[in-house]
């Protein structure tokens, strides 16, 4: 009785067990790979049952199973996951994509979907495309990356490229994206290191675009930065050193050839051929620039929380001597999961930089100036002094300054931190309701000096000067400045999610945003201070030399409402439809504060139809098509404009009264920029997943662009209003293929490459009274450029060289058959605008090894040869200008007679924009386990640039300047800095 009574106690025993093993609950968070994105709507299933549930918004999941089951974890777009509960209570679940393109998560603008839900135009760049090519800021790493985007890089220290989305929109507002990082808009990214950013996405068309309304008119670039994730603590450190050289040299004359030429220029023989100098200029201002990266990561986490923490030590010396830049960022993140409910975020980073410029007009100096004028004087009475062009007879024959001198004698230093951080938290309602609110704040703190020594300037200018003859009380002056701005933004949104019927679902998006900003600085002036750096402080000088000068900017704010609706039948027909609403302070009628922009998507995914789902060459088959408005807030303001000097004697005793006049008339009416566009695409994956792509065809209009009129006089104003007066277009095609394949476990391969075709066009002058704006300024009294409609913006307006005469001279196209040559003779030839651009990427791992290599390129625009047009008489010329003097008779007339007279602005000056560059060849090792605690060593060779086809004979035909079509450095070389290539090594570990 005791054996049956015990035999029962154990049999209840592990039945009880067995139940309560059965009733435990499994529960976790699904995420996916690479980024930590949660993911909602993943089926999870005990495999075998029919028992299962799907994640919320939050990626969180519960369901009942024992030791014994397996859970299935499946999601349209990855990889399906089976994972055994054994003793686990938690399990949490990373999903890898699949091989479509179509099942990533992209972000979308306070919020996120799977890439097959989008009906516009969005690219992802992942981290691990972005380290292929390392950069001071990330953006430079996204050229040639995706379809749509131009970057037009510099090689100066610390320069951020230019970002142009589907063409230039605008000719006064403002023409670069908008940038989010972690929910928060800001302006530029130069304080991210590139190793903390986990994903990029770039959305292009205006359906995607619509939610941020007036901000989103240039495009939108959402940067995640890495998190922490669960699980034991990950140390990555990173770290490359590399050397920088000039990509492409220009040949100049040498001092034979240059005497050669002057003389016949000069038409005497002014210099001898026996010289004592022979400067290469261009090597004297350069040398070879280094960089150095080092970057360093801490994560991990809980269920409760995770953190994630970085530094990052930047440092690069420019090829031009003396031009240095350094950078700290410091960069932390954290997420409390406090309730089941209820998660925070926070991150904050911290950006310092010290930069030392120098003036890049010395690369157009180096160019100009005689290679018989000495660096310095070496013996005799101008012992130590520097060179100057002077001839034998003591007459200046140039007006080009020494550009060693110009370097030596220039002295200034930038300091500049930034700050950014937010919070945010979220609360889930329900499974599908959940509400977001976050605030962000960004601060930056500058200041900088600037040291004129005024008399070693003066003595520099004349190796004869002697100190007494200077006849000024200022031997130096000192300018310092300080500036500050603030910006933040304030977000608070609801998102329903929810299946209904199993086939219709409905995700719905609404919210509100405040952002409000503003800038200031202060400078002031004073003279004589000690020519120690250390002293130099305006309290050291010369009291009653003080200027003083500051600004405080007006508050800019901005006020907005959205609502966003996607919706989706059976996985097949989508929708979307986006309206905001946005009021500025920034303009002065209350009728055009407001603005609402709306727009609306459709979309079929034809691979889920029945009569595709067993095709096994194509597996993924999505048309869509878009339409919507955007706005640009980011214009030039009217500024009442007085002319004073006014005064007018008046009466019996003739007294003087001043008087003074509003000189030109405020348009009240003058409001956003608005663009229209339209987008129409396809994705696709064939093979297997293997070929994937996407094909767009886009079409926007800015119709209200911002342009200068001048009024006739009968208004009574002769200054120059800004109103509404044109239409610019721009609409092109974008391609993107990528082939992806595993040929084993051993080795595994892949080829990329996009291609964008841009038309753009000042389509119409709506307003009689607009005039024609010119610009592209030489500094010699020629222009390059105008605006007109019915051209592209930036487009080059000068003379037609036909040929030479028998003096050589250059023989112009006169169109008006006047005998005259004049302005009425110029005529368009092309701008700096690109016909197409375009990207390549091919690669291949096997066993530890990896190869990649990147190529960028453009076609179809123009430069112009600013340096090179910009003489005067007895500047130096190329060395395939001096070897190739015009000769009539034997047909040598490539190039005019050796000439000092200030040439015109001509075809002769105006080059070939297009190029193809490698950006970058690496080759790189994994090394197996051989150090205890170290999960991955990888050590790696980087070629940056080293090779560039192309027909510009100067310096770089990517030109980037500030970035206004009409400006003097945008497409002109001319104080432009030259492209540089880098030879870099560097080692990736991960602990």
């Amino acid at each position: 009785m005791k054996t049956k009574f015990t035999l029962l106690f154990v049999l209840l025993t592990m039945f009880y067990f067995q139940l309560q093993a059965q009733e435990r609950i499994i529960s976790g968070t699904v995420t996916s790979e690479p980024g930590g994105v949660t993911l909602p709507g993943v089926n999870v299933l005990v495999k075998g049952t029919s028992t299962g549930t799907i994640t919320d918004f939050d990626g969180k999941y519960a369901i009942s199973a024992n030791d014994n089951d397996v859970l299935v974890f499946s999601f349209l777009g990855f990889e399906t996951n089976e994972i055994s509960v054994g003793t686990q209570n938690t399990i949490n679940v990373i999903m890898t994509e699949s091989a479509s393109s179509l099942g990533e998560v992209v972000l979308v603008g306070y919020g996120s979907t799977r890439k097959q839900d989008v009906t516009g135009s969005i690219t992802r760049i992942n981290a691990e495309e972005l380290l292929k090519q390392p950069a001071l800021t990330a953006t430079q790493s996204l050229q040639g990356k995706a379809a749509g985007v131009q970057i037009i890089s510099s090689g100066a220290p610390g320069s951020s490229p230019v970002v142009r989305i589907r063409g230039t929109g605008t000719v006064q507002a403002g023409r670069d994206p908008i940038y989010v990082v972690d929910g928060i808009i800001t302006d530029r990214i130069d304080n991210i290191s590139s190793e903390d950013i986990t994903t990029i996405d770039i959305l292009k068309d205006a359906s995607s675009l619509a939610i941020y309304g007036t901000r989103g008119a240039n495009g939108v670039i959402i940067v995640t930065t890495k998190a922490g994730k669960i699980g034991k603590m990950q140390i990555d450190v990173s770290s490359y050193f590399g050397i920088k050289e000039v990509l492409s040299k220009v040949d100049m004359a040498n001092s034979s050839a240059y005497v050669n030429f002057s003389n016949l220029a000069f038409g005497n023989q002014r210099f001898q051929q026996d010289q004592q100098y022979d400067t290469d200029w261009f090597d004297e201002i350069t040398r070879a620039g280094t960089v150095i990266n080092h970057n360093v990561s801490i994560s991990g986490g809980t269920e409760k929380m995770t953190s994630y923490f970085s530094a990052n030590y930047f440092e690069e010396e420019g090829i031009l001597i003396g031009n240095d830049y350094r950078r700290l960022n410091l960069r932390g993140k954290a997420s409390y999961n406090l309730t089941s409910k209820l998660k925070i975020d926070h991150n904050i980073s911290l950006s310092l930089n010290r930069s030392i410029p120098k003036p890049f007009s010395a690369f157009t100096t180096a160019y100009k100036q005689a290679p018989i004028v000495p660096v310095r004087y070496i013996g005799g009475s101008f012992d130590g002094r520097f060179g100057v062009p002077f001839d034998s007879a003591g007459a200046r024959f140039n007006n080009v300054g020494n550009p060693v001198a110009a370097l030596a004698l220039n002295d200034e230093k930038r300091k500049n931190l930034v700050l950014q951080g937010n919070v945010s938290a979220t609360y889930d309602f329900t499974d599908y309701l959940s509400g977001t609110t976050r605030f962000g704040i960004e601060s930056g703190y500058g200041k900088s000096y600037v040291f004129t020594p005024n008399l070693e300037q003066f003595l520099a200018g004349d190796p004869t000067r002697e100190v007494s003859d200077f006849d000024s009380p200022n031997r130096n002056t000192l300018r310092v400045r300080k500036d500050d701005f603030y910006h933040w933004v304030f977000d608070a949104f609801l998102t329903f999610d929810k299946t209904f019927a199993e086939k219709h679902g409905v995700k719905l998006t609404l919210g509100t945003t405040a952002e409000e900003e503003q800038n200031d600085f202060l400078e002031g002036t004073r003279n004589n201070v000690p020519e120690d750096s250390n002293l130099f402080s305006l309290n050291n000088g010369e009291q009653g030399t003080d200027i003083a000068n500051s600004e405080l900017s007006d508050k800019r704010r901005l006020r907005s409402y959205f609502a966003r609706l996607n919706y989706d039948f059976d996985n097949k027909y989508l929708l979307t439809a986006t309206i905001r609403r946005d009021g500025s302070s920034v303009f002065a009628n209350n009728a055009e504060k407001w603005g609402n922009f709306p727009s609306v998507g459709i979309g079929w995914l034809i691979t889920n139809e029945d009569f595709l789902n067993e095709s096994e060459f194509l597996n993924t088959l999505k048309l869509r098509a878009s339409w919507g408005e955007l706005g640009n807030q980011n214009i030039p303001l009217n500024v009442i404009t007085f002319d004073s000097d006014l005064g007018t004697v008046f009466g019996p005793d003739q007294a003087l009264v001043p008087g003074s006049t509003i000189t030109a008339i405020i348009d009240e009416n003058v409001g956003w920029e608005v663009t229209e566009e339209y987008d129409i695409g396809v994705e696709f994956a064939f093979l297997d997943n293997r070929l994937s792509g996407e094909f767009d065809y886009y079409n926007r209009l800015n119709r209200n662009a911002i342009l200068p009129i001048s009024l006739p006089d009968a208004f009574g104003a002769s200054g120059i209003t800004l109103t509404h007066a044109g239409k610019i277009r721009n609409k092109g095609l974008e391609f993107a293929l990528h082939w992806n394949d595993d040929i084993n476990d051993n080795f595994k391969y892949h080829i990329s490459g996009n291609l964008t075709t841009n038309d753009n066009n000042l389509e119409e002058i709506t307003n009689p009274f607009a005039f024609e704006q010119q610009g592209g300024s030489i500094d010699n009294g020629q222009v390059t450029k105008i605006l007109r409609e019915g051209q592209p913006l930036g487009s080059f307006f000068v003379l037609e060289v036909q040929g030479f005469d028998e003096r050589g001279d250059f023989i112009y196209t006169d169109l008006d058959n006047n005998g005259v040559i004049d302005n009425d003779d110029r005529q368009f030839f092309g701008s700096i605008q690109p016909d197409l651009y375009f990207g390549i990427n091919a690669g291949f791992e096997y066993k530890n090894w990896d190869f990649n290599i990147e190529g960028y390129g453009n076609s179809g625009s123009m430069v112009y040869n600013g340096k090179k047009a910009q003489r005067f008489g007895g500047e130096n010329v190329e060395a395939s200008v001096a070897n190739n003097i015009f000769n009539f008779d034997s047909g040598s007339n490539m190039n005019p007679a050796p000439s000092n007279e200030v040439p015109l602005s001509s075809t002769y000056f105006l080059e070939s924009g297009d190029f193809f560059r490698i950006n970058n060849i690496t080759v790189g090792y994994t090394l197996p386990d051989v150090i205890a605690g170290v999960k991955k060593i990888r050590v790696y060779a980087l070629a940056q640039n080293p090779f560039i086809f192309k027909e510009f004979t100067g310096f770089t035909p990517e030109l980037p300047g500030n970035g206004d079509p009409l400006g003097n450095s945008s497409g002109i070389e001319l104080n432009a800095y030259p492209s540089v290539k880098s030879y870099l090594v560097g080692v990736n570990l991960n602990f």
